[in-house]
């Protein structure tokens, strides 16, 4: 496992590197290597993307090693001012980077899954809701995408920022009102502000430590209540 001080300094490097309109292929290449030695990203990839992963892996680390210098934009990173040596600036460095190469892997994972499909939709209303397409406008530039390919994206992306409006308002109180016997503080709308639209998504296990609730409880009501909740307001928002 790479470690938060050495995967800082390796995207200092690879940084350099592209300032210099070098041929990238040096710490670039070997922190685009790195990706598959995160166990951060293969955690995330334990579910649906599984089956994806190993197809759009090389792809993602074309993107990184093609895009870094939009990293530290994309998160408005100083990079110059970063201390590696310091945990504290490490760990918010190889948080971001994940966050980032994350966004990239699942957008990869979307194509080889469509090309298998050879459907043109590329995210239903549950990959959605799961937060799949909610950080769309942060996804590296493809400029080989299609006009039809671009014309989809904009209607999901519309679906999204619906769907983000309804939980940061709640006008029914649907998310609101769902929530485990006598835990109002663990609401739907709760939930889904910390797992879909927060700037780095919280897991489960680290909500349920914050608020103080057992992890089992509060991952079966997400799955049986939250999730078909924002379910059925993705399909009644995008008709």
């Amino acid at each position: 496992m790479i470690n938060d001080s050495s995967l800082c300094q390796l995207i200092k490097q690879a940084l350099q590197d592209s300032e210099k309109d070098r041929d990238i292929h040096n710490a670039a290449e070997v922190l685009a290597l790195a990706i598959d030695q995160l166990p951060e990203v293969k955690r995330y990839c334990a579910g649906w993307l599984l089956p994806y992963y190993d197809e759009a892996l090389p792809i993602t680390m074309r993107d990184v090693k093609r895009n870094i210098n939009k990293f530290p934009q994309i998160y408005r990173l100083n990079m110059a001012s970063v201390n590696c040596e310091n945990p504290s600036d490490a760990g918010k460095v190889r948080k971001m980077f994940i966050h980032w190469v994350i966004m990239i892997l699942r957008r990869d994972c979307y194509d080889v899954k469509r090309q298998r499909d050879k459907q043109p939709q590329i995210f239903s209303t549950s990959d959605i809701v799961k937060g799949e397409v909610f950080s769309l406008d942060n996804c590296v530039a493809d400029q080989n995408i299609t006009t039809m390919d671009r014309l989809i994206q904009q209607e999901q992306h519309s679906l999204a920022v619906k769907l983000k409006r309804y939980i940061e308002q709640d006008p029914e109180q649907k998310l609101q009102n769902s929530h485990p016997r006598g835990r109002a503080d663990c609401n739907c709308q709760v939930l889904s502000q910390k797992i879909l639209l927060d700037n780095f998504p919280s897991e489960i296990k680290s909500i349920a430590r914050e608020l103080n609730i057992p992890y089992q409880t509060l991952l079966t009501h997400w799955n049986r209540k939250c999730l078909p909740i924002l379910v059925e307001l993705a399909e009644n928002l995008g008709y």
